[in-house]
């Protein structure tokens, strides 16, 4: 007769034999202690087992493929792809990323393609069965050899690479060693950045069809070469040429004066709602029944003190913009320097202008 016991890490089944004749208490002990070393060996090879593939799931990744086949079989790339994504995830298997590879190439993504063959020639290597695992690997080699002449390849150069220099293509860094080497890409657009301390980054767009190789030469210019390349923008004023000043007060009062609009807009509307709800009685003004007049009131007066002072401020700045474009016809005056500040209060607005003219 025996007895069954359960151990709770490993799930497992350990028979135990009852005693059927009396023992000494050193017979007693080693038996137990053979029987407790058996548990606690078979409960941590379980534990191991478990810790060794996290996050598997084998039966909801049969199902997600399952899924994922029939969607694609009916031409639903934009619904079953990701399904076949979400069971590789769950449990990988070569013939899961060969379908994922044949989702890319219709995409497009040639590159990205013949990188999942080749991991599924990786992945084959679990695959059981001898038959099985010779058939995906003919079918990965196949389109492998098939995307070979197909996909685009980019090399990219750096004259005069300085120390600390960091290349981006399409926002992933690459390694040193991988500059001047023909690299897979996915045809289309793609854009490559070259950066390095006390140097100007300089970037670079380029679109590459199926089957093209194509050489980017960057060079990183000192940045001390690259400012001493542009002129000054007081040389650029002093040449000719409206002053960035007088377009940028010009448009301060454009924004005055709407703004000005806007307060009269809401001073006209305070207005209005006093007249509706007020009137004037003998002995003073009466209003309807829960009528808040003091805060239209204040609104009313607070409106068209700001309407005043912003429509002043901004003919005065509109008038700095305009003195400033005039002036500037004349190539022989000098820049004058002004600035137009508006200013708001809680019961007016207006503008200060300093400079020389």
């Amino acid at each position: 007769m025996a007895e069954t016991t359960t151990s709770p890490l490993g799930k497992c089944l350990v028979a135990v034999a009852l005693l059927r004749r009396p023992e000494t208490s050193r017979a007693r002990g080693a038996r137990a202690f053979a029987g407790l070393a058996s548990v606690v060996a078979v409960a941590l090879g379980g534990a191991a087992a478990h810790a060794q593939e996290p996050g598997r799931d084998p039966v909801a990744a049969e199902a997600l493929f399952k899924a994922a086949r029939a969607l694609v079989d009916k031409g639903d790339d934009a619904a079953g792809c990701p399904k076949f994504e979400a069971s590789l995830a769950l449990n990988p298997s070569a013939s899961t990323q060969i379908n994922i590879a044949r989702c890319r190439e219709r995409e497009g993504k040639l590159a990205t393609a013949w990188h999942d063959y080749h991991r599924a020639l990786v992945l084959n290597r679990e695959t059981a069965g001898e038959q099985r695992r010779r058939s995906l690997e003919e079918v990965a080699n196949q389109g492998i050899a098939a995307l070979e002449p197909r996909v685009p390849k980019l090399v990219i150069m750096v004259k005069g690479a300085p120390a600390g220099m960091e290349v981006l293509r399409d926002g992933t860094a690459l390694p040193a060693a991988a500059l001047g080497e023909p690299l897979p890409v996915d045809p289309g657009p793609h854009e490559i950045r070259a950066s390095a301390p006390g140097h100007q980054a300089e970037t670079r767009s380029i679109t590459l069809a199926e089957g093209e190789t194509t050489t980017v030469e960057l060079t990183l210019r000192p940045a001390a070469a690259a400012s001493a390349a542009t002129p000054p923008t007081k040389a650029n004023e002093a040449r000719g040429g409206t002053p960035a000043w007088a377009w940028i007060s010009g448009a301060a009062g454009i924004a005055l004066a709407g703004a000005s609009v806007g307060f009269l807009i809401d001073d006209l509307s305070a207005i209005s709602a006093l007249r509706e709800n007020c009137r004037e009685v003998p002995g003073g003004t009466y209003c309807a029944p829960g009528y808040d007049f003091a805060a239209d009131n204040a609104r009313k007066n607070r409106d068209f003190g700001l309407f005043v002072g912003l429509g002043a401020a901004g003919l005065v700045a509109m008038g700095v913009a305009v003195h400033g474009i005039v002036r500037s016809g004349d190539e022989a005056a000098p820049a004058p320097a002004a600035v137009a500040v508006p200013w708001i209060a809680p019961s007016g607005a207006g503008a200060s202008i300093s400079g020389s003219f």
